[in-house]
């Protein structure tokens, strides 16, 4: 499967804005995902999600059993963890807030410049850019992130 994907990809008759957009995804996807690295701090924000992860499983355990008194300790809980996933929301955001506007830009010039198809694969035929670049930027995402250890995919 994998070495028709690349044989397809990298086949004569491919557009060269095939190879292009997917350099430029795997740049900007490593670009983005290391500075979410350097803005964030991986360890603390897994000790959070895990700490709320914890609270939800609590929460759901004490309404299951609908147990007042376990259901009442876990709600005391309630604003301290709306806290922390303020927090982690934050985290997210600031690469977002700072890649915002360049991305923008650098959409409105590749949408100029490729109206036409600039993939074709097998099983889905033609790609426009914004389904190319979607595909390449949700693979190389889950990749960088795992292996820079930011992201959700990072949970231990």
């Amino acid at each position: 499967m994998i070495q028709l994907f690349l044989d397809t990809l990298l086949a004569p008759e491919a557009p060269t804005s095939t190879l292009f957009i997917l350099l430029l995804c795997v740049s900007l996807t490593l670009l983005t995902s290391t500075v979410n690295r350097l803005l964030s701090n991986p360890k603390q924000l897994n000790a959070w999600r895990k700490e709320v992860k914890q609270w939800m499983d609590e929460f759901k355990a004490a309404q299951k059993s609908q147990d007042k008194k376990r259901l009442a300790k876990v709600e005391k809980q309630r604003s301290r963890i709306m806290k922390l996933q303020q927090k982690m929301s934050w985290q997210s955001m600031k690469v977002s807030l700072l890649f915002f506007i360049p991305f923008i830009v650098m959409w409105q010039l590749l949408w100029s410049i490729y109206n036409e198809p600039v993939a074709y694969l097998p099983g889905l035929g033609p790609l426009s850019i914004v389904y190319w670049y979607l595909l390449c930027s949700l693979f190389f995402s889950t990749v960088f992130s795992r292996a820079l250890g930011v992201g959700i995919g990072s949970v231990d």
